[in-house]
């Protein structure tokens, strides 16, 4: 634990409300802080606390005393954004605008967290932060705005960019693969699109860094928009490769250890423009805790260990 956070731990944890806490993400950071010393969380259901209802979000956070809201909740569905996209807004634009008021106003920080989508793709070296955003999607659309609303309302709230979430507690695209490996002769992939791997395990880590980095207490925490994302950038089809030598190695039964390329256009069913290349640059947030996330590979060496034997 840094020193910062071992010293308010020593008076007082850290009070944390969580959002999205039983999703992907929501879930590594539950695992992580319900026991940290560091921090005291509280959790909202999405019955308790629903953001597509802005008059409940006052009302459930009124008398909830807190430091740090972690919003963990989003719509993620990208094709069905482009049918529903008032309902992605909502979710992702106007309730987080609305919280990240609300923290401001309290003197509470906002974690908030966004997309790779965001950008075009016509970008061939990895995304900076400093990159201007120009979302292809209605989701995309969606996740800009809601970042928009949150550093307009306090400068000092963080806003996190994530890519190609994988982890425990959620099927993702590894558990795809290796479902189609184990009963298929042919995993096909898409090889024409590159971004980044994130491991949910390891956000939670980040953002302590981020929230407590052990700088000198005039300084206070970092504030801003940071890429968090386990390197170094990959296409689809080397993500699923990584995917299937990492269950090779732990003696998984696969019928198929090497995916077959396939063009993004010839996918059916998708609606919404992805961008082909919206690999993430995490520079800055080396450069201002001293971290380096581990690469994709190792972490997804972890996330299969901690599986077992063709997920037993």
């Amino acid at each position: 634990m840094s020193d910062a956070l071992s010293s308010r731990a020593a008076a007082r944890p850290c009070r944390v409300v969580l959002l999205g806490g039983q999703g992907l993400l929501g879930g590594a950071f539950r695992r992580a802080w319900a026991e940290h010393p560091g921090f005291a969380l509280r959790e909202f259901t999405r019955a308790e606390l629903n953001l597509t209802r802005p008059e409940q979000i006052e009302q459930a956070l009124e008398r909830v005393e807190f430091d740090v809201l972690v919003n963990a909740a989003a719509y993620t569905q990208v094709d069905d954004a482009e049918v529903q996209p008032d309902l992605a807004l909502a979710v992702n634009a106007r309730a987080p605008t609305i919280l990240a008021g609300l923290c401001a106003a309290r003197g509470a920080r906002l974690v908030h967290f966004s997309t790779d989508y965001v950008f075009d793709g016509h970008q061939s070296r990895p995304y900076r932060e400093s990159d201007a955003a120009a979302p292809l999607s209605a989701y995309g659309r969606s996740k800009w705005e809601g970042e928009q609303g949150v550093a307009a309302a306090s400068p000092e709230h963080l806003i996190l960019r994530l890519a190609w979430l994988f982890g425990p507690g959620r099927d993702a695209f590894p558990e795809w693969v290796l479902r189609q490996a184990v009963s298929h002769g042919e995993v096909r992939v898409v090889s024409d699109k590159t971004g980044s791997p994130t491991f949910s395990v390891d956000v939670p880590g980040w953002v302590e860094a981020l929230l407590a980095p052990g700088r000198a207490a005039a300084e206070g925490p970092w504030p801003g928009l940071f890429h968090l994302v386990n390197g170094p950038a990959c296409s689809w089809l080397e993500y699923a490769q990584g995917v299937l030598d990492a269950a090779a190695a732990l003696g998984w039964p696969l019928r198929c250890r090497h995916p077959s390329p396939v063009a993004l256009a010839s996918l059916p069913g998708l609606t919404a423009e992805r961008p082909r290349q919206s690999a993430l640059d995490t520079s800055r947030f080396t450069q201002c805790t001293g971290l380096r996330p581990r690469p994709w590979r190792e972490a997804m060496a972890e996330h299969l260990s901690r599986q077992g034997r063709a997920g037993a």
